[in-house]
């Protein structure tokens, strides 16, 4: 838990709620940007008005993080309490709680929002409940940390986890009971939780990490990018291009988008394929794409494509995580300069599919 002196207590007041809380920087979450922020007494956070509701239903018009949704009383004793905190030491702790979890996602605490439920009881009685959600965030970067300390058993309905306004980004911690948050987690440390919310991909150690400028491809079956005008032109057996289409089944094309999802190169356009198959973003996942000249990455590829020429252009994209082939992640990089153009592909596993036929490749 992280307490600190400075703190604002929420008001003594059944399913009651602060006033909206300006941030000092703005949280970024699953795509929304968001400068103000509710703690609501019935332990969950909202973005755009306080929510009342003690009845425990993530799938709601509304974005919200809930540590513990239920029906909790601090007319009957304990304090709920929050804070925004820069202060060096709490930003030097979070930093490190995250990249603990998160090691590939290059990432500094620049602001942490802290919401505590200290010993508040539940309304029906029978036990109070410990815990703590911390948004841990930069300017690209947002992370929820959950701390959880003595959560007391209950006969009330009970929810923990996240949702999205759109229903596309929710998940709900799968314990049987109120107790088992305190010895559950996904990161090995009983009674902790972390999640990445910004949006943007969590990517394996060889993958090129993801910056400033990262477009998200919408969600759709069979879907694309909108045509994509490249900064530099990029030459392809002799062709040259000046725009890409980003595919929503894994391959990359020049003049059109194409949603085609049979596996098959023998046809009449230029074509880039990772891994061509039926990919769905509509479920999880994320697929997105960036330009990058910055001088870190254009070091990178030049290393990796082992040309010692300068002046190269990066352009990258990526399909993480898609729910039609679990832990498939791959990213193909695109680079270009004026003599030379490359295609680099990385991937942290790519498993046998099940309609994949002895021609595919």
């Amino acid at each position: 838990m992280y307490y600190h002196l400075q703190y604002t207590l929420n008001p003594i007041l059944d399913d009651g709620s602060s006033q909206a809380i300006s941030l000092q920087q703005p949280f970024k979450y699953f795509g929304s940007t968001y400068n103000h922020i509710f703690v609501n007494n019935n332990g969950h956070l909202t973005f755009t008005e306080p929510l009342y509701s003690y009845n425990p239903i993530l799938k709601s018009d509304r974005d919200i993080i809930a540590p513990l949704w239920t029906d909790l009383d601090n007319r009957r004793g304990g304090s709920i309490s929050y804070r925004e905190d820069t202060s060096t030491a709490v930003l030097a702790q979070v930093t490190a709680a995250v990249k603990e979890c998160f090691p590939n996602i290059p990432f500094a605490a620049t602001s942490a929002f802290v919401a505590t439920w200290d010993s508040v009881p539940y309304y029906n009685g029978g036990g109070v409940v410990t815990f703590q959600v911390v948004l841990a965030y930069s300017v690209h970067r947002s992370f929820i940390l959950i701390n959880y300390g003595d959560v007391a058993a209950t006969t009330q309905s009970w929810l923990a986890g996240y949702h999205t306004v759109d229903s596309v980004n929710s998940y709900t911690i799968p314990v049987k009971s109120a107790p088992e948050l305190s010895s559950s987690s996904n990161i090995n440390v009983n009674g902790h939780w972390s999640f990445h919310v910004d949006g943007s991909p969590n990517l394996p150690t060889n993958f090129l990490s993801s910056g400033d400028g990262e477009i998200m491809n919408r969600p759709a079956e069979d879907g694309s990018s909108d045509v994509i005008f490249l900064q530099q032109p990029f030459k392809y057996f002799g062709r040259t291009y000046n725009q890409i289409f980003v595919n929503n089944n894994g391959y990359l094309t020049f003049t059109e988008p194409l949603s085609a999802y049979t596996p098959f190169l023998d046809s009449a356009r230029d074509i880039i394929a990772p891994l061509c198959t039926r990919l769905d973003n509509r479920h999880s996942g994320s697929i997105s794409y960036r330009e990058d000249t910055s001088t870190a990455v254009l070091a990178q590829v030049t290393a990796l494509s082992a040309f010692l020429i300068s002046q190269f252009r990066c352009w990258m994209h990526q399909w993480v995580n898609h729910t039609c082939i679990p832990r498939n992640v791959w990213q193909i990089v695109v680079v270009c300069s004026t003599p030379h153009s490359l295609a680099l592909r990385s991937s942290l596993r790519a498993g046998r599919l099940p309609w994949a036929n002895s021609e595919q490749r």
